[in-house]
């Protein structure tokens, strides 16, 4: 039932503005909302492996279940660590259809739902193929991205990921102030010697 409900709201999600309108943002995606405490989704979530992610500090990790919901093969969800303790800020999903047809889909129902894209953030080659919507109301910010990607190293097949990154920036202020009041000592930050960073 669960699965279903999810479903449903991911669908919403993808095909009618109206589904944010209300809020003035989108913040649903295949039933996961952002800005909600991440112990609402533990039981579709690895939490016993979750981490702060070692590129931004002030963001944990938690794996996502296959399947969870059909035809999600993946993805992870980000929450604070800082000052909006366990509120989600970020959700990845990656499908078991890694088609560019797939892509195109979405793509299509995303332009009818939130009109065409604010940027590109694929490469010139189409290894990696990224459109980008942005969302602002109320001193919030909504990023939405679709992507689909050859590139071995770069997600493979076709994903989405949104974030609320007015939350995420203030976790970075956050922590930006917490590494002020308790600065790393020299031994550790400074480099001994340069050799030791040439490859042999």
């Amino acid at each position: 039932m669960k699965k279903i409900v999810a479903l449903i709201l991911m669908i919403l999600a993808l095909s009618a503005p109206s589904a944010f309108a209300a809020d003035g943002l989108p913040m649903t995606l295949a039933g996961i909302k952002l800005g909600t405490d991440i112990k609402q989704y533990s039981s579709f979530c690895n939490m016993h492996l979750a981490s702060p992610s070692p590129d931004v500090p002030f963001m944990s990790e938690t794996h996502l279940v296959p399947g969870f919901i059909s035809g999600i093969r993946g993805g992870s969800l980000g929450y604070a660590n800082c000052s909006n303790l366990d509120k989600v800020v970020r959700i990845k999903l990656k499908f078991y259809d890694r088609s560019q047809e797939l892509f195109d889909k979405l793509l299509k129902k995303y332009k009818k739902a939130y009109g065409n894209p604010d940027s590109y953030e694929g490469d010139a080659f189409k290894n990696v193929i990224a459109w980008q919507w942005n969302f602002n109301h109320d001193g919030q910010r909504v990023s939405l991205m679709l992507m689909w990607s050859r590139k071995l190293e770069i997600r493979p097949g076709v994903s989405i990921k949104m974030s609320l990154d007015s939350m995420i920036d203030s976790e970075y202020e956050c922590y930006k102030v917490k590494m002020d009041s308790h600065p790393e000592s020299d031994e550790k930050t400074k480099i001994r010697n340069l050799a030791d960073f040439i490859a042999k």
